[in-house]
């Protein structure tokens, strides 16, 4: 690739007609691979007993896949003031065997037309076109970032759409790691200036303006012959922060607000209708919200601690509804979708503290703790949840990957609502503790271009601040002696994992970690409410106890770093 790149510049500077100039270039990146496997994700086993006409919880048993992504970092540096970098990711996250595969059809003059097997390597088989994956082309190429910094002598300017980092990275996460997969991008103008002190300390202070959302258009491309919204419509953020820094010990603060004005229209498509249809959802209300960090690192000899706490407030529009029932014989008891409307208040509390310690010997510690508010009312209009950014992990499976099953909400015996999983693939409405031991051994004698090896273990467990499972339908539906769903227990459960990595050639590094999870009451299916069994006369079957099983899982990452 750098050969090329190095072609491509030459022969730029040879067939230009305009005065030629030296630029510097440079290409990072990775290609990484993960291989996953994974049992029982759903904490459920297969079972005979029968909830309405639904039998057993089981939704699904192994889970495997190999997934890979090639991430391209090129910088081109004009002169000491001026610089362009850019992220191009390749194949993102893009699962072996899929990505849009296309087979060729071949005319049989018995059997008519015949349809080839899809599959990578099969005959016939054509890949998916190039393209953005979220915009369509099945994500073969995703130019993520792209932007210039401008250094002047009163600070350095960052302008166009650039990765976010704070902290920890519970609010703001670049997922520049080698297990994310996410990573925060935006579209920003990023000013930095730097104050150094003669006692070897600094202070830095920034100024952000963010533009999270434009509904507007450039009319020169469009030719203004439709309607366009006013820039209000839009989502800005404006923020700013403060980072003193001595040569063990920095603090720093970063704060600032999310504004939007709504349309006060209800959201085309935002909502199911008991017909199955799409219908407007969730009226779209203003947003104000604004966040203030708290961040701090300190460093004593080989031991390294950090912590992080962030306050959500304001006001927001979520857009979020429950989907009305379908198919209910008689009166329906949810016959329209039920929205959260409008402004409602925003009030998030989260926190995270790292402590860590590196040892001559070879020992390397890390303990963990967290914090992030939740809210066990679907439809409150007193939003206390939001959770740690998904590459944030705390484990490989609990808040890595959504586990669990809701109990079944069933009306005439037929599931309406619930059979999803308990948690997700961030931390949320979770107080969490771990640890991790990892010893390194030098094997650099016993295994020629061999750099380190690490062997070690994890063990992680969480409660809930709030009831995972607490849905009133008689607050929901406004029927009396309608039934509640409750789950009393808070223990999530305790996850341990054994790891093994190790590096070589200077540049590969391969991790493999395998995970066992026991499950707490909060992942069991069953109803702590003395329940009634009808809504508006509509029969609701009670939820039958299904106590959650073990869930397992195997990773294996091949990361080659350029």
């Amino acid at each position: 690739m750098r050969k090329f790149l190095g072609l491509l510049l030459t022969l730029i500077c040879l067939f230009s007609t305009q005065t030629a100039w030296s630029i510097d270039y440079s290409l990072h990146g990775y290609y990484r691979v993960f291989l996953d496997w994974s049992l029982d994700l759903d904490t459920q086993h297969a079972s005979t007993f029968a909830q309405g006409n639904q039998t057993g919880n089981n939704r699904f048993t192994h889970i495997l896949f190999a997934q890979h992504r090639m991430r391209l970092e090129p910088t081109l540096k004009i002169n000491d003031n001026l610089s362009i970098h850019g992220t191009v990711d390749v194949l993102d996250n893009v699962l072996f065997g899929q990505n849009d595969i296309n087979s060729i059809s071949i005319n049989d003059p018995i059997a008519g037309t015949l349809q080839l097997p899809g599959g990578n390597g099969a005959f016939g088989v054509t890949g998916a076109g190039a393209g953005d994956i979220i915009t369509g082309g099945g994500g073969s190429i995703n130019v993520r970032r792209l932007y210039v910094d401008i250094l002047t002598p009163v600070g350095k300017f960052r302008i166009g759409r650039q990765p976010s980092h704070w902290g920890l990275g519970i609010i703001s996460n670049d997922g520049n790691g080698m297990f994310d997969k996410f990573g925060d991008t935006f579209d920003r103008f990023l000013y930095v200036g730097k104050v150094d002190f003669n006692d070897t300390s600094s202070l830095a202070l920034g100024l952000i303006t963010d533009f999270a959302f434009n509904a507007q258009e450039d009319p020169q491309l469009t030719g203004l012959t439709q309607r366009i919204v006013g820039f209000e419509s839009g989502t800005y953020q404006l923020a700013g922060f403060a980072l003193y820094q001595r040569p063990h010990f920095e603090i720093g603060t970063f704060g600032g607000a999310r504004l939007r004005k709504g349309t006060n229209a209800r959201i085309a498509n935002g909502a199911v209708d008991d017909n199955g249809a799409s219908v407007a959802g969730a009226l779209d209300g203003n947003t104000s919200t604004w966040f203030a960090d708290v961040y701090a690192k300190f460093e004593k000899g080989p031991i390294t601690a950090k912590v992080e706490y962030v306050h959500l407030g304001g006001k927001i529009s979520t857009g979020i509804c429950i989907n009305a029932f379908q198919n209910v014989s008689g009166t329906n008891p949810v016959p329209d979708p039920l929205c959260l409307d409008g402004s409602n208040l925003l009030n998030v509390n989260m926190a995270a503290l790292e402590v860590e310690g590196k040892h001559d010997f070879g020992g390397n510690w890390k303990l963990i703790s967290g914090f992030a508010q939740g809210d066990s009312s679907p439809l409150s209009h007193n939003i206390t949840q939001f959770g740690f950014r998904p590459d944030y992990d705390v484990g490989l499976l609990l808040f890595n990957i959504p586990m669990g099953t809701s109990p079944a909400v069933q009306v005439n015996g037929d599931t309406k609502l619930g059979n999803v999983p308990i948690t997700g693939n961030r931390v949320n409405n979770a107080i969490y503790v771990g640890a991790t031991y990892m010893h390194e051994f030098d094997v650099s004698r016993a295994i020629p271009q061999a750099q380190y090896l690490k062997v070690g273990a994890h063990v992680v467990t969480a409660w809930a601040p709030s009831r995972v499972i607490n849905l009133d339908f008689g607050e929901i539906t406004g029927a009396t002696g309608a039934p509640t769903f409750i789950n009393k227990s808070r223990w999530y459960g305790v996850e341990g994992d054994l790891i093994v990595e190790g590096k070589f050639f200077d540049h590969l590094t391969w991790n493999l970690t395998g995970g066992l999870f026991f499950p707490g009451g909060a992942y069991d299916i069953r109803n702590d409410a003395a329940a009634s069994n009808q809504i508006f006369g509509i029969p609701v079957n009670a939820v039958i106890q299904d106590t959650a099983e073990m869930a397992y899982a195997v990773r294996s990452t091949l990361f080659l770093e350029f």
